[in-house]
């Protein structure tokens, strides 16, 4: 066996036993020192969007409770005029009506993302600006 230019490495429970490490031995050990670093790395990514994923967000405003309550007051369908509808104009009684049905859109007028636009159908038929022409004609 040539051992010219080999490396000797001890191992520290047997301090008697010193044997020849090759470069190809040497580049295995850190090839798999990189594989187990970026398992882990990839387990904690994973592990970090699974909870990103499964965590409940929590509104910006806080109308949790009025939003729960409503959904189990409105299991009855109630029957509205236009001319009803039409007094819920203003940004802290804001109802719209979206394909013949009505929505009470108070909690939503802060955070539209088209700011105050939400408010120029308030009270009104919002179909055409929620769909836009090409789908409510289309549907």
């Amino acid at each position: 066996m040539n051992t010219k230019g080999a490396q000797y490495v001890c191992i520290n429970a047997y301090p008697f036993l010193v044997f020849p490490v090759s470069y190809w031995i040497k580049r295995q050990i850190f090839r798999i020192c990189i594989m187990v670093l970026l398992v882990g790395i990839a387990l904690l990514l994973g592990l970090f969007l699974a909870v990103l994923l499964f965590n409940p967000r929590h509104r910006k405003s806080g109308h949790k409770g009025k939003a729960q309550a409503s959904l189990n007051d409105n299991k009855a369908s109630k029957s509205y005029s236009k001319t009803e509808i039409s007094l819920h104009n203003k940004r802290t009684d804001c109802w719209i009506i979206i394909k013949n049905k009505v929505y009470d859109v108070t909690s939503y007028v802060e955070e539209h993302p088209g700011g105050d636009a939400i408010l120029a159908h308030a009270g009104d038929d919002s179909t055409e600006g929620f769909f836009g022409n090409h789908l409510y004609y289309s549907l």
